[in-house]
Parts: C-alpha cells; sequence; structure tokens
C-alpha cells in the first residue's frame, strides 16, 4: 500500500528553522484553542456520561467508576414532578443528592428540564404548555438552588422524538424554550440553556428557531444539544463516518439563516451510544461497541462539538440492557477500558490539531491531537475497505483502543490499520504540520459534491472512491448493515440481488444534499431476475414539526415491464430534507415483490 510519509525529509524538515516553525505552530493551536470564546465558559472535559432515570438509583454505584475512567460530566436531573409534586410543595431530596453525588466524584452536571404539569391529567411527557408559568417557576426554583453548582441546562429531552405526546409541535417547543430561557436567565444570568432534539433533526431546531423569531424571541437558548444514535449505528457501515463528520457544519449553516447571533454557539452530543444487548456474538459485539465509541468521541471533537455524553453508565434495573460500559453486576464492558484508554491518552483537555487522510487513496482517517506530552494520532480504516497501512518517518508508540499496553513501531515498518482505532504518539513533526494545516479544511472523505447537480451510486461495481477533494461519480451511498449478493449478467452489467420485498437505503453526501426542504429528482436503475411482480415506491426524508416518522411515502408507484432488460424510474420531490435523521435520505420500498436487481441510484437537482 502507497505510505502516507516517506522516511526522507527536505532539507527544511531537518533544519533547527523547520523544528522553531512546528513548535510555533502549535503554540498558536493551543493559543486558539485557550482563547476560542466558546470553550472558555463551563466545564473543560469533553468526555461525559448520560444516565436513564432508572440509572439514578444506582448512581453510587457507578459514578465513582465511570469517574474513574475520566468522565468529567453527567447528564441527569429529576423530572418536574419529582421535585414539586403538588403545586407549592417543593421536595428537593433526590436533586441535592444527585448534586452532592456529583460534587463528591469531582463531576459536573448536565441537567436536563423536562416533565407535564404534576397535577394535570395530562400525559407523562406532554410539554406543559397548559400552565407555562408553573413551569416557569420550576425552572427558576431549580436554577436559584443549584446557582453555581449546575452550569448547563437542557429545554426538554427530545421533545422531536418520543418524549412527545403527538399533539406539539416547533412553535410550541419555542414557546416552552423561551419561557424556560427567561425564568431561568432572571435566576441566573451565567447558566447556559441547549435545545435538544432527538437523532441529528437540523429541521427541528431550524423551525423551532424561525418560530421564536416569528414570535418575538430569537435565539432563546446559549448551546444546542443533539442525540445521533443512528448516525452511530452507520459506523458499521461503509462510508457511515461521512454524515456523522459533517454534522457541526450543517448546524452552522443552519443557524446562520434561523439564528445569526448564535451560529457560533455550542453543540454538545448530550446522548449517543450502542445497545449490543440482542447480539448473539457478545465478545465481538463488544470490541464493535468499544472501537465506535472511540470514533464517536474522536469525530465530535475533531467538528468542533464540545462535548460528548455516552448512554450510559451501567445497566441499570428495569431499563433495556445492553448500553452501559458496566454491565448490571457491575462488570465492566470493553467500552468501559476503552474509554480509559482513551482519556488517558489524549488527555483530560485534548486540543484538536487537525485530520490526515491515511492509506491508499486517503481513504483512512487520522485525526491529531495535542495532549500534555505532545502530539497523538487517532487512526482507522473504513468498513469494508481493502487493508490499508501507513509508514511513519520515525519511531512511534502504538496503544489500541482496548489494550493500554504500548508498543514500539520502528522507523519504516508499514502500521496496517484495522476497523478498531489505534492511538499513535511520538510523530514526526511533518505529519502533525501536515494535520495543523487541514485543521480548518473540510473533510475529505467520499468526495465534494458541492459543484455538481447529480450524484450517483453504481451498485455491484467495484470501483474507488474519489481521492480526497475530487469530484467523481459517486456522491450516493448504500445506508445499513444489510449487504446483498452482486450479479452479472451475460451482457457484462452488473448489479446487486435484493431478495422479495427487501428495502434499500442510501443516504446522500452532505456537500449535495441540504438540510433545508428542496426538490430532487430521484432516478433507479433495476432489472428483473424472475417473471412475476417486482414493483416499489420511493420512500424519501421530509422535515417533521411533531416528533413523528421524518419520512414520507412519494406515492408513486414503480412497476416493472415484462421486458428483462435494464428499466429506470425517476420521482420526482418537491419537499425533501435530506438531514440522515435516522441514517438514511432515500429508501427504495418493494411491496408483494419478486426478487430484482438494482444497479444504480442518481439524486439530481434538475430533470434527467
Amino acid at each position: 500500500m502507497t505510505p502516507i510519509l516517506s522516511r526522507q525529509s527536505s532539507a527544511a524538515d531537518t533544519a533547527g528553522h523547520y523544528q522553531m516553525k512546528f513548535a510555533l505552530l502549535l503554540a498558536l493551536v493551543a493559543f486558539s484553542f485557550a482563547h476560542d470564546p466558546a470553550r472558555a465558559a463551563g466545564p473543560a472535559s469533553p468526555w461525559g456520561i448520560a444516565s436513564s432515570a432508572s440509572g439514578a438509583k444506582n448512581l453510587g454505584e457507578w459514578l465513582p467508576r465511570v469517574h474513574d475512567v475520566g468522565v468529567g460530566t453527567v447528564r441527569l436531573f429529576p423530572e418536574w414532578r419529582t421535585v414539586e409534586p403538588r403545586k407549592g410543595q417543593w421536595n428537593w431530596d433526590k436533586a441535592d443528592a444527585l448534586v452532592r453525588a456529583a460534587s463528591d466524584n469531582r463531576v459536573e452536571l448536565t441537567a436536563p428540564l423536562m416533565g407535564s404539569v404534576p397535577w394535570s391529567n395530562e400525559k407523562m411527557h406532554a410539554f406543559p404548555m397548559s400552565n407555562l408559568a408553573a413551569w416557569s417557576e420550576f425552572v427558576a426554583q431549580s436554577v436559584t438552588r443549584y446557582k453555581g453548582r449546575i452550569h448547563r441546562w437542557e429545554v426538554w429531552n427530545e421533545g422531536n422524538g418520543g418524549f412527545n405526546d403527538g399533539r406539539h409541535t416547533t412553535t410550541d417547543y419555542a414557546r416552552l424554550a423561551a419561557a424556560t430561557y427567561s425564568a431561568a436567565k432572571r435566576a441566573d444570568p451565567n447558566a447556559q440553556f441547549a435545545l435538544s432534539v432527538a437523532s441529528f433533526d437540523p429541521a427541528y431546531l431550524h423551525q423551532a428557531l424561525l418560530a421564536q423569531q416569528a414570535a418575538g424571541t430569537p435565539a432563546q437558548f446559549d448551546f444546542l444539544c443533539i442525540h445521533p444514535y443512528e448516525l452511530a449505528d452507520g459506523l458499521s457501515s461503509p462510508n457511515g463516518e461521512i454524515p456523522y463528520l459533517w454534522m457541526t457544519r450543517l448546524l452552522r449553516e443552519l443557524l446562520k439563516k434561523s439564528a445569526p447571533t448564535k451560529a457560533g454557539a455550542d453543540i454538545w452530543i448530550s446522548e449517543i451510544g450502542r445497545n449490543i444487548a440482542q447480539r448473539k456474538d457478545q465478545p465481538v459485539a463488544e470490541r464493535e461497541a468499544a472501537a465506535a465509541l472511540v470514533k464517536l468521541y474522536v469525530m465530535a471533537l475533531a467538528q468542533g462539538i464540545r462535548g460528548v455524553q455516552w448512554f450510559e453508565g451501567q445497566d441499570p434495573a428495569g431499563e433495556e440492557p445492553g448500553f452501559g460500559l458496566l454491565k448490571r453486576d457491575g462488570t465492566p464492558r470493553a467500552s468501559y477500558h476503552a474509554f480509559k484508554t482513551m482519556t488517558a491518552t489524549l488527555g483530560a483537555t485534548p486540543n484538536y490539531l487537525g485530520w490526515v487522510a491515511l492509506g491508499e487513496g486517503g481513504r483512512a482517517f487520522g485525526f491529531a491531537f495535542q495532549n500534555q506530552s505532545g502530539a497523538v494520532l487517532v487512526a482507522w480504516k473504513g468498513v469494508g475497505d481493502a487493508e490499508q497501512s501507513v509508514t511513519f518517518a520515525a519511531d512511534v508508540q502504538i496503544i489500541s483502543s482496548t489494550d493500554i499496553a504500548k508498543r514500539i513501531l520502528p522507523v519504516g515498518q508499514p502500521l496496517v490499520l484495522g476497523n478498531e482505532p489505534v492511538f499513535v504518539s511520538g510523530l514526526p513533526p511533518s505529519l502533525v504540520t501536515q494535520a495543523v494545516a487541514n485543521r480548518e479544511r473540510s473533510f475529505p472523505w467520499g468526495g465534494d459534491f458541492s459543484r455538481v447537480k447529480t450524484v450517483s451510486t453504481q451498485l455491484g461495481v467495484a470501483t474507488a472512491a474519489a481521492a480526497p477533494g475530487t469530484p467523481s461519480s459517486a456522491g450516493v451511498f448504500p445506508a445499513g448493515r444489510h449487504s446483498a449478493p452482486k450479479v452479472t449478467f451475460p451482457d457484462g452489467t452488473s448489479g446487486l440481488l435484493l431478495s422479495a420485498n427487501q428495502s434499500a437505503q442510501f443516504h446522500v453526501h452532505p456537500t449535495f444534499a441540504s438540510v433545508h426542504t428542496r426538490e430532487y429528482f430521484v432516478r433507479i436503475t433495476v432489472r428483473r431476475v424472475t417473471p412475476g411482480n417486482v414493483g416499489m415506491n420511493l420512500v424519501y426524508e421530509v422535515a417533521d414539526s411533531q416528533g413523528r416518522a421524518p419520512y414520507k411515502n412519494v406515492g408513486t408507484w414503480f412497476s416493472l415491464g415484462k421486458d428483462d432488460g435494464w428499466q429506470t424510474h425517476t420521482w420526482q420531490v418537491k419537499d425533501a430534507c435530506f438531514a440522515k435523521m435516522w441514517g438514511y435520505d432515500l429508501n427504495f420500498v418493494p411491496e408483494q415483490s419478486q426478487p430484482f436487481v438494482i444497479g444504480k441510484v442518481e439524486v439530481s437537482t434538475e430533470k434527467f
């Protein structure tokens, strides 16, 4: 494989002038990081845990243990009905115990505020729109009581998902957030408040912010919280890193339109995780979850996300198991050890330096950080890629994501990258300089399709992905973990065989697709392999305002004719919003269909 760095160095690399230049670059990056106003506020640690309400019951078991592996923040707070079960009757026992436990274990709380009106007959997670005055009093009392001890609060939890009674819209959430912000800032002007959504749902945030503008209460928030579980699951598929890496860029573009005064607001991932309880091969599942954890934290920091909170510390009694760093009996999972390796290697306050594209064609991932001892590279290859390797112009130290024991890799000996991240220290200055130079550049993986009108994928053909920064005929990627066999026809053409009624999901590169509502033309090329009914509909992503499924059936059925050659069909969609909230933008859904071969998928902003 082609190495990213050779043993040869230029004269400038070997001169004292180069070393001075390298040291100055690191100093400038460190100065920028330390003096970034967005990073100056709040907790220094990006390493966090989110807990369920059931997890609070055994807080004493897991909180000291997650602190031991470097956790600095915990997301948890009692609901309104726990604090004020009857109007005017306040019970702070559970909240006080939580705050005290956090202080004793030297972690900082981030607190989600939620709950329907306790003395009403409303559903438990209905927005309290019927009594915003009482809600505002609950907010004011909470913020006042914990002033100086809780600095960050979230307005609700996943109001665009399961924690919504199905009636309340983004306009209601905008009113709720504005009332919360107003009451809280009177109690503690220095406290910070977030708008919070399930999954990665920029459309919901955008609509809520526009509703605040329309109501005359613009930008009533300090930071944003997202829960991109589905994008995290995408890391198990080829090119799954691409949509995850673009979240911050897309949110910043959105804020410029709907809340320009807060376009640089902090972004947090206040919930993310991976459930492995139902997996048959638990050791393999544990290693995959551990690898995913490291990737998710590293890629979040690389795109400027302020902190990440993994769900959750320990599997609690009475809740779905499989998420915790610790099993219910306290046994540590591989993810627990990976968390420790990550925080010990990158440090309590890692400083992101920049990225490098590694391996053949720059397809492998590399992210450089500065800790107290020097620069560290976190690297891995993409899922499904051929073996990727990198050769360093220096002796380096290697630590795997689940084993903190170090090994030395001599200069010139290739490092073979796998799906599990490795931490590389003792880096040659030239690689660090390269990473620093890339810091503000767009991530290169998957190509750049910002200047084209059509993107596509040709299935069943082994084609190399675009080199970093160069357009190609790709830009559409299969989503999901399932695989389909390749079929080659006598005429030499090929595609992927889908079984009867098997759907096919795809996502479009973020440089082409928009998180705002747009018109697109979607064309599919398919072929029969057997007589009988073959047909499908297109389901595509839209902007939803009520916490319902963010997908819509186009309503135009495509049935293949009797011809056994390739056939195409084009759908026109006028209200698509390609945010990949559930991990995909497009889904071709057959019904009562015979098996068929799919050869090509194309998406265009103009008619074919």
